[in-house]
């Protein structure tokens, strides 16, 4: 699989160091770690938010020699800590403004925003002032203008961090939409890990370098290490460590109605 972004040996002061990673195109990528790690950090710096010293390639390409102007063509970023103030009064004006510097034909323009405004469901909100949407709405709007100009990559700190469940939920199954229909390459970083269980790779940061990386499921087989560091395992995954332990199931079930088919087997 192609490799879109290759990041080696990076260091950035006293908060991230030596790290090493390959973003496949198409792939979900999730970063975690206890708080302070340098999860926001590491984020800022793929997404080209803070520069670095050549040490991240995207697209054959040093991530700090390419204009602003393409980069930001190629990549999406919701990264609460440097969001962009909101510039008109509706979220359609929002909206159109990006589809409208891309360049694209109208009736390319008019397809892309009926696109985003159905699958972020903003139909019937796309008149309201950003400025006066409330918490979910608002981060749906700020989600739905970095993808709008469909870029490769997506790079998305704690979104889900003031949701309710259901709430996190919707966004994820929107994530999951565009990865699909769009081979969008999404990374994301939680402080939540049932979140990113179906995530192709999990990344487990510490004091600022990869003390674990994986599929989901192979990192969070490293409970007792995850635990130290104040992570909490998803109920379902912490569950079946303890039944695996008593070698009542022989791998981590994640759906409740299958691991009570297997224990009544």
């Amino acid at each position: 699989m192609e490799n879109l972004m290759t990041v080696k040996n990076l260091n950035y002061k006293n908060i991230i160091r030596n790290i090493n990673l390959d973003i496949q195109k198409g792939t979900t990528i999730a970063i975690s770690g206890s708080n302070k790690c340098g999860k926001t950090t590491l984020m800022k710096l793929l997404c080209g938010l803070i520069e670095d010293e050549e040490s991240i390639i995207f697209e054959k390409i040093y991530l700090n020699s390419m204009p602003k102007t393409e980069l930001y063509k190629k990549i999406g970023f919701y990264i609460p800590s440097m969001k962009l103030p909101f510039v008109f009064n509706s979220i359609e004006q929002e909206l159109l403004f990006v589809l409208d510097n891309l360049g694209l034909p109208k009736d390319q323009r008019k397809e892309r925003y009926k696109k985003i405004i159905t699958l972020f469901k903003l139909r019937s909100h796309t008149m309201k002032d950003p400025a006066d949407l409330y918490s979910f709405l608002k981060v749906k709007a700020e989600l739905a203008l970095a993808v709008i100009h469909k870029p490769e990559i997506l790079f998305i700190d704690n979104i889900c961090a003031e949701l309710t469940r259901e709430e996190t939920k919707e966004i994820l199954e929107i994530l999951k939409v565009l990865q699909k229909e769009e081979n969008l390459t999404i990374v994301m970083a939680t402080d939540h890990l049932e979140e990113i269980l179906d995530f192709e790779k999990l990344y487990i940061l510490n004091q600022g370098e990869i003390l674990l990386k994986g599929t989901p499921l192979e990192v969070l087989e490293e409970d007792s290490l995850l635990n130290k560091m104040g992570l909490t395992l998803p109920f379902m995954v912490d569950l079946s460590l303890k039944l695996k332990y008593y070698e009542l199931i022989d791998h981590i079930e994640t759906d409740m109605e299958r691991l009570v088919n297997i224990l009544w087997k």
